[in-house]
């Protein structure tokens, strides 16, 4: 068994899982890579991690299988893997025009905008939305460059609804809401794994039962209040950004820690509902 120092001087085993993950960072963010998009040889792996022959060959196994190298004898290891980049994070103000450079190529298909009825899970995502209160509800499909990245419905909140309901749907959504005058400050989203339906398959360019992304979003404005709800779902090759670091300027504030202690509480009372253990670190 491999062992290396850890943290606090502990000794850990360098697991073939482990070690493959490590690795995967490296492929993905083409680190370790040379310019032939080569890894480095067995040796020189096991040179750097500190593993037997054998684990860098079974978490370069598992990378295989994955998809993501390519190993053949006598040429060496290359990376095969190839990924479509998204940023979900919500850029400052200052930040937009670099922004929108990086998002040139990203492009709304609209399927579908209308004021409805807010269904009730929604409401209560939406900050001072009850049952049944309008919002804005706009499906489309997310291109970047010709290709289909994702389905997605935003629920925007009345308020903010009246701002963008005339207005053309032609960039990405937080370009298309600060050119509306809507502020938005930050975001917070959920992914889960699941299967492409053959809805879903046909408009993302998949097969039937391919993995896909779904996922929630809340888009909050800065003072908290959560103003738009995504729902969807992305391809399985996207890669995705999701944090956003932008709390620092209120992050101290009073109210703003009253609405994450709630936002907390909620969240323990789900989970309790579902029987899902919190883990606290």
């Amino acid at each position: 068994m491999d062992l290396v120092t850890g943290r606090r001087g502990r000794i850990v085993a360098w697991h073939p899982r482990r070690l493959r993950d490590v690795l995967r960072l490296a492929v993905v963010d083409r680190q370790s890579l040379d310019a032939d998009g080569m890894l480095p040889t067995e040796q020189e792996l096991m040179d750097e991690f500190g593993a037997s022959r054998t684990s860098v060959r079974d978490a370069l196994a598992l990378l295989v299988d994955e998809g993501q190298i390519q190993r053949r004898r006598g040429q060496g290891t290359s990376r095969v893997a190839s990924y479509r980049m998204f940023d979900l994070a919500v850029p400052r103000p200052d930040e937009f025009d670099d922004y929108r450079m990086r998002t040139a190529g990203v492009r709304p298909h609209l399927l579908h905008r209308s004021w409805i009825a807010a269904p009730a899970p929604v409401a209560r995502r939406l900050t001072d939305v009850g049952d049944g209160e309008r919002c804005l509800a706009i499906e489309y499909v997310l291109v970047s460059s010709g290709e289909p990245l994702a389905v997605i419905t935003n629920y925007l909140r009345g308020r903010e609804g009246e701002l963008v309901a005339e207005r053309p749907f032609v960039t990405d959504f937080y370009s298309f809401l600060w050119g509306a005058g809507v502020p938005i400050a930050d975001q917070a989203t959920t992914l889960q794994a699941t299967f492409a339906d053959d809805g879903v398959a046909t408009l993302l360019g998949v097969g039937s039962g391919s993995p896909v992304l779904a996922f929630e979003q809340a888009i909050r404005d800065a003072s908290g209040d959560v103003i738009d709800v995504a729902l969807g779902v992305f391809r399985g090759d996207v890669r995705m950004t999701a944090s956003n670091f932008v709390y620092a300027d209120r992050i101290g504030s009073t109210a703003w820690r009253q609405r994450v202690a709630e936002s907390s509480r909620a969240t323990a009372r789900e989970a309790d509902r579902a029987s899902i253990p919190i883990w606290n670190s």
